[in-house]
């Protein structure tokens, strides 16, 4: 008995988490990730949390072009 077949297209996206941690005067790396989820046409929400001086960024990352987007943050961000 032959099981029905998914299009990869219908099924749910889960999203994808990337982070990094940066200066806590580097204003450019959150808005780059921004920047480039626009670009790219992804779902991109971003949470940042404050250790001293440093910053922690996280980005949940979901839509269509997630694995462009993650191979674009590596080379980039």
């Amino acid at each position: 008995m032959e099981q029905p077949v998914t299009p990869i297209e219908s099924l749910p996206a889960k999203p994808i988490c990337v982070g990094l941690t940066c200066w806590y005067w580097e204003w450019r790396r959150p808005r780059a990730i921004v920047e480039l989820g626009k670009r790219l046409g992804v779902t991109v929400e971003l949470t940042q949390k404050i250790h001293g001086l440093h910053r922690e960024i996280q980005a949940q990352v979901s839509g269509r072009n997630t694995d462009r987007f993650i191979g674009e943050f590596i080379r980039h961000c």
